[in-house]
């Protein structure tokens, strides 16, 4: 593992004097401005940034904008740069693109340290000029950084000198005891440089598993020390900007440590000293993942390979899944595939289809989540097959057995008793709960001042979809049951979603006592936001607008962690799949601005599609593993 790790550090020098067969100066020349550099995450900050210092200094207008902010602005030569593969985005934004000349800089998945290997593929008008491989975003930094200079006829090779740099830092035996300052930490604030720092802030999270956030120095004031009280350890990465900050760093910070990089033994100078810095940094990192036992060969915990996720933690877990329809069920049968000890919890609100009609005419619970939960986690296939048979034709037309058993058994012994004789009948893996026992509607209000009433109102919109719901309530009022309390508060993780928001989720969230027991249970609390929005309900919310509906009826603070799907799908995709489901809209967007930067709940991005075709939904195991992954 660790010689792996070293094998790819070590071959930065040796790419970086590589002589291409295609200069770079053959196209070059042909670059005119205005020059927009734009890409994926952060993967465009190092090269990108850094490339904009060099043009200033040449007198050059580059612009570096994130591929979603993009969409008006015109440019002669586009350059776009991700390490994470030839992704929809990316492919969009060279479509849309009016630039005459496109670079695309992109990314190979199978890397050894993943999304980090890289293809340089320059384009001219559309046309293919040449095929480069290429190794790390290091290279990105170096190929940009000479498209620019080498414009503006002032290139700058790499020297030997800078050669040795590099090699003296993937040489550093770094303190023992400076390594398990890192360890030990839970967060560390970044100080320096833009695209270096959220480079570094990258890697913590990925490589050592350390939550990380950057401050881009020497800007010390307003949010800045907001962020600055936080951190565990500030680690100064661009110390010439902080020279005459150095005191009121100090002064302002409550951190229980300052380091800068001269204690870590990184020395740099010359043209690529971010570069220089960037590989010793990177060799620290890694060594502090290899001391916590993370598998820093694969160190994307986050962002999955399509070969699936590595997890680091391998022990059984407690697992309470909240939700319901169908949104829930294939993450129960991922967990349970991983022998994780699971609770499933749903609402009590369903009022569609056989559910609803049982309820109607027997004045029983909502019995469909319920069966579907514990069908789920069966492996009886016979048993199955009964539970779920649904009768056509005739008075029990549309109805599912297991339904009709359910309501049998509750008017015998009560829903509690009734659902553990399916239980066990299907010999069950693990529990089926309802969030409450007390009998409720749910109800909603549009912005319009319209009640809606009821689950199947919600969830079939027969109105104008683009009107938002304003509030989301259950009456009459309901308790939390003594079972679902006793499970949250025992579980390791609590998962809400994914499903609906309103009609699904939201009816587990509204009962009386579960944001109390949320908030008091030692669990690590995460919401996995939808991969598409759904007509009348969500139609057109973003990653924000999801994650600040469940803050306001669960509480602000009790999230640990929200997972979101970065994935944009094709159009083509999603045509296909508005088709198959009139009621999907859109895919959800991430909004940077308002979330990139939130402390808790930590915002986690994720390739989450299921690769096949159909539906745009999760992959499950993709989503059990990147959940117990989370520590």
């Amino acid at each position: 593992m660790r010689f792996a790790i070293d094998k790819e550090i070590n071959e930065i020098p040796k790419v970086l004097r590589k002589r291409r067969k295609t200069s770079l100066k053959k196209f070059s020349s042909l670059l005119k401005e205005p020059i927009l550099i734009t890409g994926i995450s952060s993967s465009v900050d190092l090269p990108g940034l850094n490339a904009v210092s060099v043009a200033d200094k040449l007198g050059a207008n580059v612009r570096v904008l994130y591929a979603n902010e993009v969409e008006n602005f015109s440019a002669n030569t586009l350059i776009v740069i991700s390490y994470s593969g030839e992704t929809d985005e990316i492919i969009r934004v060279l479509k849309n693109s009016k630039a005459k000349i496109k670079i695309a800089i992109t990314g190979n998945e199978n890397s050894i340290i993943a999304k980090l290997a890289t293809h340089v593929i320059p384009m001219i008008c559309g046309d293919q000029i040449s095929n480069m491989a290429t190794k790390t975003v290091v290279e990105q930094y170096y190929i940009v950084n000479q498209l620019i200079s080498e414009r503006f006829g002032k290139y700058h090779s790499i020297t030997d000198g800078e050669i040795k740099q590099i090699e003296a830092n993937l040489k550093i035996d770094f303190p023992e005891d400076l390594i398990n300052k890192f360890v030990k930490t839970k967060r560390v604030v970044i100080v320096g440089n833009r695209g270096l720092s959220q480079e570094l802030e990258t890697k913590f999270e990925e490589i050592a598993r350390t939550q990380a956030e950057t401050v881009y120095g020497p800007i010390i004031f307003d949010s800045a020390i907001e962020v600055l009280t936080q951190g565990e350890i500030i680690l100064v990465c661009d110390p010439e900007k902080m020279k005459n900050y150095r005191e009121l760093l100090a002064k302002t910070s409550r951190a229980k440590e300052i380091i800068y990089i001269d204690k870590l033994g990184i020395k740099a100078k010359g043209n690529y000293k971010p570069i220089i810095r960037y590989a010793g940094f990177l060799k620290f990192i890694v060594k502090v993942g290899i001391v916590k036992n993370l598998d820093v060969d694969h160190p994307e915990v986050f962002t999955r390979t399509h070969k699936g996720l590595y997890l680091q933690n391998s022990l059984t877990k407690r697992v309470v899944i909240i939700g319901g329809g169908s949104g829930i069920i294939p993450l129960l049968k991922s967990f349970k595939k991983l022998g994780q000890n699971l609770w499933g919890v749903t609402s009590m609100v369903d009022s569609g289809g056989s559910t609803g009609k049982l309820r109607k005419s027997y004045d029983v619970s909502p019995a469909g989540d319920i069966r579907r939960i514990i069908a789920a986690l069966s492996d009886n296939v016979g048993a199955l097959e009964l539970i779920n048979y649904r009768f056509k034709g005739g008075e029990l037309d549309t109805h599912t057995l297991g339904n009709i058993l359910l309501a049998a058994l509750e008017k015998i012994n009560g829903i509690e008793d009734g659902k553990e004789e399916i239980e066990k009948l299907l010999g069950a893996k693990g529990k089926a709960f309802p969030v409450t026992l007390d009998k409720c509607n749910i109800y909603a209000k549009l912005e319009n001042g319209h009640i809606l009433n009821g689950e199947n109102e919600i969830d079939l919109p027969l109105r104008n979809p683009f009107l938002k719901i304003e509030k989301v309530w259950l009456k009459p009022k309901a308790k939390i049951s003594e079972k679902v309390k006793e499970a949250i508060l025992k579980a390791d993780f609590v998962v809400i979603g994914p499903g609906d928001l309103y009609s699904s989720l939201m009816p587990n969230l509204l009962v009386k006592g579960v944001a109390e027991v949320m908030k008091k249970s030692k669990a690590k609390k995460v919401y996995i936001c939808n991969a598409m929005t759904k007509v009348g309900e969500t139609t057109t919310y973003t990653v924000s607008d999801f994650v600040s509906e469940v803050e306001k009826y669960l509480g602000k603070n009790i999230l640990d962690y929200v997972i979101y799907n970065q994935k944009i799908p094709s159009k083509t995709k999603i045509s296909e799949y508005q088709k198959e489901s009139h009621l999907v809209y859109d895919y959800v967007k991430f909004d940077r601005k308002k979330l990139s930067k939130k402390v808790n709940p930590r915002i986690v991005g994720a390739d989450l599609f299921l690769d096949t075709k159909g539906p745009i939904i999760h992959d499950p195991d993709v989503l059990a593993k990147i959940i117990l992954s989370l520590i």
